[in-house]
């Protein structure tokens, strides 16, 4: 349950955006608040963003789903 340190800062732009954009905050009950000061990591194979709510401060993290394309 080791955590493995990503670089979100060399994800492309556009991605970073979405991925601090596109989130659900169980606190508030609404998606799409926005996350601020983001981390990224690896844990049990599976590749998470954690960051504070906009609104409420609150931590989030969500899941990053890598999709093959093709």
């Amino acid at each position: 349950m080791n955590r493995i340190d990503r670089a979100f800062d060399t994800r492309p732009d556009l991605e970073r955006e979405w991925l601090q954009d596109n989130t659900w905050c169980d606190a508030c009950g609404e998606a799409d608040l926005g996350m601020t000061s983001p981390y990224e990591y690896e844990q049990d194979g599976r590749i998470y963003v954690e960051g504070q709510r906009r609104r409420c401060g609150r931590q989030v993290r969500s899941e990053v789903k890598v999709e093959n394309a093709g």
